[in-house]
């Protein structure tokens, strides 16, 4: 993915100097802010794909499918909803609990990765894998700088370890059982449309479809393997053992099991 990093509106000297250290740390180009330039003239003149923006709020994601920046969004209300003691699809499916270790293959924006952290508390372990290196450095600085209201959700956040790497090369380096179970929540083939934050993630998103090796290599790492995905056929056809989810969420999850 072709992208540079650039400045936010009156960014000041300090962030200027944040912005040119982090061009030099992701390998890309840095782009001067001119005062009266757009992102989305940058975006043009460059042929880039996206642009990291160094902002006084932190980094953010700039594309043809709009701003992004870190948030713990659902993670919130999910997490409360846990602490009332009511249940989440995800951790069940995953069979959460305290001292878990989870691997989430597709990172993303870490909404089930900071609910797992949560869940597997800080006798567990939560690695989160992101094949994209924009959308990894922006979330991997919002793990480690997000404040939440909730204490416990923001040291969730802090316990996740991030890697920029596809999740095949890395399933393939770890050693069998290295994991309780492993997730996959891959870009949807077929778009939520009315969702609005699908689009500027779906823009920066690593888009390879998952095959029978990741699950094959997921199984040697975790007794366990989950994936998320709308379609119950498609998750029969990769054989998943059960499927699970709500009864009137649209959202299921294929449970593998070696």
């Amino acid at each position: 993915m072709k992208f540079a990093v650039t400045l936010g509106k009156n960014a000041g000297v300090e962030l200027n100097r944040m912005a040119r250290a982090w061009a030099q740390q992701l390998g890309c180009d840095y782009l001067p802010r001119p005062p009266k330039g757009t992102l989305a003239a940058l975006l043009e003149a460059g042929q880039y794909e996206c642009l990291v923006v160094a902002t006084r709020q932190g980094a953010q994601i700039y594309s043809p499918g709009g701003k992004l920046f870190f948030h713990p969004g659902m993670a919130v209300l999910r997490v409360q909803k846990l602490e009332a003691g009511q249940s989440d699809n995800f951790a069940t499916a995953c069979a959460l609990q305290r001292g878990s270790r989870l691997l989430d293959c597709t990172l993303g924006l870490a909404a089930d990765a900071s609910v797992a952290a949560w869940c597997c508390g800080e006798q567990g372990e939560v690695v989160g894998l992101e094949a994209s290196k924009p959308l990894h450095f922006v979330v991997s600085q919002g793990l480690q700088n997000y404040v939440c209201e909730d204490a416990q959700l923001t040291a969730a956040l802090r316990r996740i370890v991030s890697h920029q790497i596809e999740a095949l090369s890395y399933l393939q380096s770890l050693d069998a059982d290295s994991f309780d179970c492993v997730y996959f929540d891959p870009m949807f083939r077929y778009p939520v449309w009315d969702s609005s934050g699908i689009k500027p993630l779906r823009a920066v998103a690593y888009g390879r479809e998952l095959t029978q090796e990741h699950i094959t290599q997921a199984l040697r790492v975790a007794p366990r393997v989950v994936i998320k995905e709308r379609s119950e056929s498609y998750l029969a056809s990769l054989g998943a053992d059960s499927i699970e989810g709500g009864k009137y969420s649209k959202v299921k999850y294929g449970i593998f099991r070696r």
